[in-house]
This record gives C-alpha cells, sequence and structure tokens, in this order.
C-alpha cells in the first residue's frame, strides 16, 4: 500500500505553484522546440554498485542507473548509456558538447566545470584496511602516515585527497583492482564507500570479515550532470524533467524500490532523504 504523507497548506500551495511553473515552462519549451530534432546526448557512466554495474545478464543495472533512465523517458531521448573509466569520461565532458555523465560527485573543484541536472544519492567516504591490521587512525591528518592508500584515477576521492596535500596515494584503474592489492598486502588501505565496498566484496567472493573500516573522512552528492559546452536550453530541458520526476514522486518511489531490493538481496542499508538513498 502507497505511504502518504500529510502537508501543510503552505506546502501544498508551493507544490501546486511548482507543478504550475515547470509545466508552463515545459510546455512553452517543447512549443518552441516543436519542429527541432532532440539533441542527440552520449551518456557516460562508470561502474560503481550499486549505483551501476553490469548484472549477470550483462546489462547495465543499478539505483543511479534506473533514475537516469527513467529521466531519459521523460525527455524522449534514447542514446545508450556508455560505461567507460571515469578519467576519460571527465575528459571526454571536458571537451565535447551534448555529454551526460552520472556517477559523479559534485565538489567546489567541480561546481563551474559542468551543469549539474539531478542528485541521484549520497554516500560516505571510508578508508578501509584488513581485518588483520593493528592501525589506529583518529582523524584525517593521521591518513599521511600510512604508507599507501589505494584510490581509483580520477575518481572524488584521489582528487579531494590531493587537494588536502596528500602525497601516499596510489591510483589504480578501479576499485575491483584496489580490493586485491590491499588484500594481497600491497596497499595500507584502501578509500571507498560502504555499499560499494559491501557489494564488491561479495562480487568477488570474499566476506567483510576479511576488512574493517578504519575511518569516515568524508562524504558527498552523486550528481547526474552534463558538459559545460552544452546550450542552455538542452540543459534546462533535462533539468526540468528532473524537478517534474521529483514532484510527482516518481525519483521517491525508484529509491524505495532500490532501498527494498538491497536489503533483501545483498543486506546493504539505506536511508533515504530528500527522497534520496544514503548510505
Amino acid at each position: 500500500m502507497p505511504a502518504f504523507r500529510f502537508v501543510t497548506a503552505n506546502q501544498q500551495l508551493t507544490l501546486y505553484f511548482s507543478v504550475l511553473f515547470f509545466s508552463f515552462i515545459g510546455f512553452s519549451h517543447s512549443f518552441c522546440q516543436a519542429n527541432e530534432q532532440p539533441t542527440p546526448m552520449q551518456i557516460l557512466t562508470v561502474i560503481e554498485p550499486p549505483a551501476s554495474y553490469i548484472n549477470s545478464h550483462g546489462e547495465l543495472s543499478g539505483y543511479a542507473t534506473d533514475l537516469v533512465l527513467a529521466l531519459q523517458k521523460q525527455v524522449q531521448d534514447h542514446s545508450i548509456i556508455q560505461v567507460m573509466p571515469e578519467s576519460r569520461a571527465l575528459l571526454t565532458a571536458a571537451r565535447q558538447p551534448n555529454v551526460l555523465l552520472f556517477g559523479f560527485s559534485r565538489t567546489p573543484e567541480r561546481e563551474d566545470k559542468y551543469h549539474w541536472i539531478m542528485p541521484l544519492l549520497r554516500k560516505r567516504w571510508i578508508v578501509y584496511v584488513r581485518h588483520d591490521s593493528q592501525l589506529e587512525i583518529n582523524n584525517l591528518n593521521d591518513l599521511r602516515s600510512l604508507d599507501s592508500i589505494g584510490v581509483v584515477r580520477g575518481d572524488v576521492r584521489e582528487e579531494w585527497l590531493l587537494a588536502q596535500g596528500f602525497t601516499n596515494l596510489q591510483s589504480s584503474a578501479s576499485h575491483a583492482q584496489n580490493l586485491a592489492r590491499l588484500r594481497s598486502g600491497r596497499l595500507t588501505a584502501i578509500a571507498y564507500e560502504p555499499q560499494g565496498m559491501q557489494y564488491l566484496v561479495k562480487e568477488t567472493g570474499h566476506q567483510m570479515e576479511e576488512f574493517k573500516p578504519l575511518l569516515q573522512f568524508h562524504s558527498s552528492e552523486v550528481w547526474l550532470l552534463m558538459s559545460r559546452q552544452t546550450s542552455s536550453s538542452e540543459v534546462l530541458r533535462w533539468q526540468i524533467a528532473a524537478e517534474q520526476m521529483k514532484l510527482t514522486g516518481q525519483q521517491r518511489a525508484i529509491s524505495l524500490m532500490w532501498q527494498q531490493r538491497l536489503l533483501i538481496a545483498e543486506q546493504i542499508q539505506s536511508s533515504i532523504q530528500q527522497d534520496l538513498l544514503q548510505f
């Protein structure tokens, strides 16, 4: 049975005018663009389960993937989502117009480099070590004393730690590579996130008991974003569709579905805040 939320008269009025406003803009924009073909988009993502991953059938799946697919349907976009390494995806968006990226955190350093379409999820950043590690870390500054911290090339955690002046980072192409290097003792620690760590450990046939969290050192909001060179009309078209998804409850419905799915299938705990999954 659907869960209904009671709202105040002011909230009802705000919602009414929001729907009216975005409906009017959407109608006006659609009317002006009626005789034009939609702009072909290049949509890129990275493998970061459970937000986006390749399932057992060889298909792209995930919570963030479903949100983007629903948004594509809203704007009648039929582009095929492509998977590529983070550094290459960011470089593509920096050089070309009409590129959408998802699975990337919004940071002050990235703020003016892209158009921000919609938030997808919130995640905590954790440093993990092997279960037999005797390390004791109390704060961010203590991490500087570690021999090595594994990060993914182009990942927001690499960017952020470099900006903090860390010199003990070792970059690789994927989180899976970092996990293998941590298990073999070639890395002292890795920087990752709880839901991705739990999913990756299971997929590689290991147990979470083999690792332990050492420190939560930051958090971020993951977004769908668009290359800066894209026309303002195209940016607005996607932003309007994203707002409509939220106002109609479609975004929350997808979040609820994935919250239950992850809990039952993967035992991954999450909460929903402002209609988004938070891990």
